[in-house]
């Protein structure tokens, strides 16, 4: 009994580090996320760009256990960044069009089925690209190969995003239905929560600029400030404004044309792949490329934090000023932050088709004359440039103009506030969301204090 008691307290106690651990440096609203979460609830969270969701999800992750454990996005890109695979590979279910029982059939394939078992909790990041008749698909597939009743087959659901950005994709003549109106998303949630605390831009001015723009609304002033900005100078030492996109074509166009047009010698770098046979599937969730060339003068973002302390993170824009004349030619960038440093070569890894893990080993680069506004989720850019004239989805234009840091470090083109839209639903959602916020923070609050207090007794 002493030494089951003393295994008792030793395990107490190293859960409550862990919890104590993981709440460093959260916010009061992010702790009460993490600790819904760490007591089992469903939960989604959400909050406007630059709320820190992404540095949440990071650290639910950690704090959850490895192996029973599945962390998904709805775009590759996403995935990545949460050590992850797309939710569509983890399900197993092709585009989930197919009728359900011929769903079900495809998820109780060895590989497949198996990641439905061993899932205990189920991270999905992105939920606003997710469309609401998939979710429905897989909270019923989830039940049927589980064989329990339990909302999603008993699975935990974690899901984050912010259905005021990027909707689903659909084609021109089907009507968008978000996850929220999927007919199983209120009986799988338990807990809805929405950050307010903004920690990309520090303006005040601008943050409310933001918050007017994601609501669909475009005031004159909010007009005045952004046409404005047409003529800032964010250019600065020798790095140019990246230009984000509405489609991707015009992003590759625009790279390809701008660094052929430089002069000196063309420097080229082959990734490294785990298995060169899964190339396509890699390169969907690698945010690198499997080539990278590059010339003295490429305008370039660095797409991995590398070292927060010193401004080297995600989305730090700068350029190449030479290479090394010694081993693989590594190049020398000069980032806006004021730091110039040697990138090396880093690697990626993700869970890649059958849950087999993948990695590519690349410099983490891409070229940043023009950028695509959906692969500019999750970042944070110095020097933007905006045209939004071919904006054709609601919350596009505001998830371009909330990349920026900065007023000072964004310049709008063409501004026409027509683009300026929300999606009614969405609205109507987030209304009734803000409405049970307080009651939810007001018992989530009491639920920790007597959850810390009881670990302060066993412990």
């Amino acid at each position: 009994m002493i030494v089951n008691r003393k295994a008792a307290d030793m395990k107490c106690s190293k859960k409550l580090s862990l919890l104590m651990q993981s709440r460093m440096r959260l916010s009061q609203e992010q702790s009460i996320v993490l600790s819904a979460v760490l007591s089992g609830k469903n939960v989604f969270f959400t909050g406007s760009a630059g709320t820190g969701k992404s540095y949440l999800l990071k650290k639910i992750v950690g704090s959850l256990p490895p192996k029973s454990t599945y962390a998904t996005a709805s775009t590759g890109v996403a995935a990545c960044h949460v050590g992850g695979t797309t939710l569509h590979a983890f399900a197993g279910i092709g585009s989930g069009k197919a009728p359900l029982d011929q769903c079900i059939e495809l998820a109780q394939r060895t590989g497949v089925r198996q990641h439905w078992l061993s899932c205990q909790h189920l991270i999905i990041d992105e939920i606003s690209m997710v469309e609401g008749q998939f979710f429905d698909k897989l909270e019923a597939v989830a039940r049927a190969v589980r064989k329990r009743d339990d909302p999603f087959g008993g699975i935990q659901l974690i899901i984050c995003g912010d259905f005021l950005q990027l909707p689903p994709v659909s084609k021109s003549n089907e009507e968008t239905k978000f996850c929220f109106q999927a007919k199983s998303w209120r009986k799988c949630i338990h807990v809805n929560m929405e950050l307010t605390e903004v920690r990309r831009q520090t303006e005040k001015s601008f943050i409310s600029l933001l918050r007017t723009i994601r609501l669909g609304r475009c005031t004159d002033e909010v007009t005045r400030q952004l046409m404005q900005t047409a003529t800032n100078r964010v250019e600065r030492d020798g790095i140019l404004a990246t230009r984000l996109c509405t489609h991707k074509d015009d992003v590759e166009l625009t790279n390809e044309r701008r660094l052929q047009q430089l002069p000196g010698e063309m420097h080229s770098y082959e990734a490294v792949d785990s298995n060169p046979m899964l190339v396509k599937a890699i390169d969907a969730q690698c945010p690198v490329s499997h080539c990278i060339q590059l010339k003295p003068g490429a305008q370039v973002i660095l797409t991995k934090n590398l070292d927060v302390s010193r401004g080297l993170v995600n989305g730090a824009r700068g350029v190449v000023v030479e290479f090394e004349t010694e081993g693989k030619g590594l190049p020398r960038v000069r980032f806006l932050c004021g730091v110039t440093e040697v990138i090396r070569l880093e690697r990626w890894v993700f869970k890649g088709p059958s849950g087999i893990y993948l990695s590519r080993q690349q410099l983490p680069l891409k070229l940043a004359w023009a950028i695509s506004i959906h692969k500019s989720q999750g970042m944070s850019l110095d020097c933007v440039e905006i045209s939004l004239s071919r904006v054709f989805e609601s919350g596009q234009a505001y998830v371009a103009l909330s990349r920026a840091r900065s007023l000072e470090g964004l310049r709008v083109l063409d501004f026409d506030p027509n683009v300026v839209r929300a999606n009614p639903y969405v609205l109507q959602f987030y209304n009734h969301l803000q409405k049970e916020q307080l009651l939810s923070q007001a018992s989530l609050h009491r639920y920790t204090e007597a959850e810390e207090k009881e670990n302060g007794k066993s412990s």
